[in-house]
């Protein structure tokens, strides 16, 4: 957390000894749709499912740039609606529903096609997560052609944020850090900022197993994509 600050005290310190920096902060709330591509012994077709998001944004502009750094518990996930037959004749019909929340720490730069940072704006930079909590509801039908057999199971499971300690338990974990990059578009009105942003997440954030724990076994893989529209409500000051 201490790195993220440094920008912010330089850019600041700049800004002061030119008279040109107005530092502002903020609530701000968003709503989101997310999806992400998740591979396991197939590619698995998935949807966006919808959340929201709520925290606080720190803006720091001088003229045309600002930095801005924001807190967010972000509500993140994705629906998968698949049929799959395997190689072996296993018929699979899934319905799954992830959800994962996260404390989102996005930091960007914004550039304003006015000097006084009104009206509109585009921004760049990347994000670090940290997943909190997390659920699966689950709606699985399996049916094997060869053996004749079949069996239909729906079930509610916790996703734990770090690695799994047991093979058969493997999808109640989840990655605890998702990182990735971000970008959009906004526009300033007075003391509002309204944003469209998307982000792209670059890490696999599929679980993984303890060292020594489930040798041969295969694990997911899935990365974060989310697309939000958030307003901030801002108070500032110029130095």
């Amino acid at each position: 957390m201490k790195h993220l600050f440094i920008p912010l005290f330089l850019l600041g310190s700049v800004g002061y000894a030119q008279g040109q920096t107005s530092i502002s902060a903020g609530p701000v709330i968003g709503f989101n749709t997310s999806t992400a591509p998740y591979e396991y012994d197939h590619t698995f077709t998935t949807h966006y499912r919808t959340g929201g998001a709520i925290g606080a944004l720190v803006n720091v502009q001088r003229q045309h740039l600002a930095l801005q750094v924001a807190a967010l518990y972000q509500q993140k996930g994705f629906r998968i609606d698949d049929e799959y037959t395997s190689p072996q004749s296993l018929y699979t019909r899934q319905k799954n529903d992830y959800r994962l929340n996260y404390l989102n720490l996005p930091v960007q730069v914004a550039y304003a096609f006015r000097a006084d940072g009104q009206g509109l704006q585009v921004f760049a930079g990347g994000y670090v997560g940290l997943l909190l909590r997390g659920k699966a509801e689950l709606d699985t039908y399996y049916e094997d052609a060869m053996s004749g057999t079949s069996d239909a199971r729906q079930a509610t499971i916790k996703l734990k944020p770090g690695r799994a300690t047991d093979p058969y338990s493997i999808h109640s974990y989840s990655q605890r850090i998702d990182a990735g990059l971000q970008a959009g578009v906004g526009y300033c009105y007075e003391q509002l900022l309204l944003q469209l942003s998307y982000s792209y997440g670059l890490r696999d954030v599929g679980p993984r197993y303890e060292e020594g724990v489930g040798a041969g076994f295969i694990t997911p893989s899935y990365y974060n994509r989310v697309a939000q529209v958030s307003v901030a409500y801002l108070f500032g000051h110029s130095e």
